[in-house]
């Protein structure tokens, strides 16, 4: 106690046999005044308003303390007084009556925060025992304090996170006892408390609510507690959902739980807007099976469920994608990354057979034909013996350098990076060439036709405005060693053969792959690379799909 405090000596200016004298007057007194008090019916810690010295001694007769062993002292904290009964204390204020503190942890945490000048002020009852898992309290002018002997004694101060642990039955419920006080200067203005079963989070906006022990409360922290994504909890955790789950709501979305998904968030946006729609997790799609995932082609999005996917870009909305034929047939070219895009509806199954609609075309399934896939508009440059570019004479800008020769700017970025980890690798790997105009190429194309004939002309060289050196997306590249330039055997190698093997990872594949004259029209180039993207490359390469023309559901084309 800070001024007049109880646990300082009484006033040195009073004299000893005085004091004994008051003393020996208060306690016949308190005798007398006990008795007159219970016949009225007063409880005595409320009498005597206006005599500190009577309600004391009236109190701690009634608590059977005996004499007092200390002088009372007055010119506390809102002109309250304290007085000694042994090593119990019975303070009083006008506003509090007289009431006892008692030795043990509740005391030592009142005098910890200040006693009577710290945030819970006066006692306003004696200690109490006998509560859930044998705890003890005492009230204060500014909240409670409770103790058992495994969380110790930590105060319950009035307020919403008060409001919300008494709702839950207090000491009684599942938080259980306070293990910590009430801090605040959280985001946004907030405070929290801990207790034995969980804390209480408030702020300003959210109201106050639990956030209990298990994979809810360990998937919220894995997001950063109230400061990541989901923010504060608006609700408690509710469960008896389907599949034994559960569900709580945060500021920023919900995080949903089974046995089997685990704890996965669901966002506002479309994407939970069309998974509601479908019946949430008592839908078709089931529960989430991870988070929200974006930075997709377009500026896509994407979460995957227990029974499918729902896919979200600006242009085609967010749409589910569900397990089967279909799913399994858009995958195999990529997915949205492929040359379908992103679905623009469902999959609509009816008379036996299924379709859903993509950005590019669309997929069909049938027991008798199986899944099909027809594209009908290609946002990539395939060019070939039946397909042209367009206009014929066709230029592309931006152009950048690489090695020795350009190509379009997106292509010669990871070009450099394909030639840079070839060499750190201890590969000699040099360019050819890259981009070539259609003047360019009707000289080569020529000076084939005349050395070789049309026929065999035609199958190791583009005619001009239909190559793929004049898109600015081919590199023919070299071996420093010289060896097998331009030939089939530079598969063997050290260009060759790292090229065949990690061009992939760049976004780049070999287009005129062995064997597969039928489909490209030309004869096997193990040094002619293509650029298609790192997310097309790596679906061919993993479904095992070598030509653009399979790969884009598109006709053969072995000759013009």
């Amino acid at each position: 106690m800070s001024g007049g405090s109880m646990d300082q000596p009484d006033h040195p200016h009073a004299r000893p046999a005085f004091r004994g004298i008051l003393r020996r007057g208060a306690a016949a007194y308190a005798v007398l005044a006990c008795a007159v008090l219970l016949l009225l019916g007063v409880p005595a810690q409320h009498a005597h308003a206006d005599d500190p010295g009577a309600a004391i001694s009236t109190r701690a007769s009634q608590l059977g303390l005996g004499s007092a062993t200390g002088g009372l002292v007055c010119g506390l904290r809102d002109g309250g007084c304290y007085q000694w009964y042994g090593t119990v204390g019975i303070l009083w204020s006008p506003a509090s009556g007289a009431q006892p503190s008692s030795p043990g942890a509740i005391r030592q945490a009142w005098v910890a925060q200040g006693y009577e000048n710290g945030r819970l002020g006066y006692p306003t009852s004696a200690e109490t025992c006998g509560l859930a898992a044998g705890g003890c309290r005492q009230t204060y002018q500014g909240g409670t304090l409770y103790w058992t002997a495994s969380t110790g004694a930590n105060a319950a101060t009035p307020g919403a996170i008060l409001q919300a642990w008494t709702a839950q039955g207090s000491e009684n419920g599942r938080l259980g006892y306070p293990v910590g006080g009430e801090v605040c200067g959280l985001r946004d203005g907030g405070c929290y408390q801990m207790f034995a079963g969980g804390g209480i989070l408030w702020s300003p906006a959210s109201g106050a609510y639990a956030s209990t022990p298990g994979a809810i409360r360990q998937a919220w922290v894995a997001q950063g507690y109230e400061n990541g994504r989901l923010g504060y909890p608006t609700s408690g955790e509710s469960c008896g959902l389907r599949d034994a789950g559960c569900v709580q709501s945060f500021q920023g979305g919900a995080l949903y739980w089974t046995a089997a998904s685990g704890a996965q968030p669901m966002t506002p946006g479309a994407i939970r807007q069309a998974w509601a729609a479908m019946g949430s997790e008592g839908g078709v799609l089931g529960y989430p099976l991870g988070p929200e995932v974006c930075g997709m082609r377009d500026g896509g999005c994407g979460q995957v469920f227990q029974g499918g996917s729902v896919y979200w870009s600006p242009s085609t909305g967010a749409q589910p994608s569900l397990p089967g034929a279909i799913r399994w047939a858009w995958g195999t070219r990529g997915y949205e990354a492929g040359p379908l895009g992103y679905p623009v509806g469902p999959e609509i199954c009816q008379s036996g057979s299924c379709r859903q609609n993509f950005q590019r075309g669309f997929a069909t399934w049938s027991a008798q034909d199986g899944a099909r896939l027809a594209i009908t508009a290609l946002d990539t440059i395939v060019v070939n013996k039946k397909r042209p570019l367009s206009p014929i004479d066709y230029v592309p800008a931006p152009l950048e350098t690489v090695g020795s020769t350009a190509m379009q700017s997106e292509a010669a970025a990871w070009a450099r990076s394909l030639l840079a980890d070839a060499r750190a690798a201890g590969i000699g790997m040099t360019t050819v060439s890259g981009y070539r105009d259609y003047w360019s190429q009707a000289s080569l194309y020529n000076s084939y036709v005349a050395q070789y004939g049309q026929a065999q002309a035609d199958l190791i060289s583009a005619r001009p405005g239909y190559s793929e050196h004049q898109s600015g997306l081919a590199l023919d590249i070299g071996d420093s060693s010289g060896a097998c330039g331009l030939q089939a055997c530079f598969e063997n190698t050290g260009s060759g053969s790292w090229a065949r093997d990690n061009a992939w990872r760049y976004g780049f594949i070999v287009r005129y792959p062995q064997g597969y004259t039928w489909a490209t029209g030309y004869d096997y180039e193990p040094w002619h690379l293509r650029y298609v993207g790192r997310a097309a490359a790596s679906a061919m390469r993993f479904n095992g799909i070598p030509t653009l023309e399979e790969f884009y559901a598109l006709p053969a084309a072995p000759g013009y």
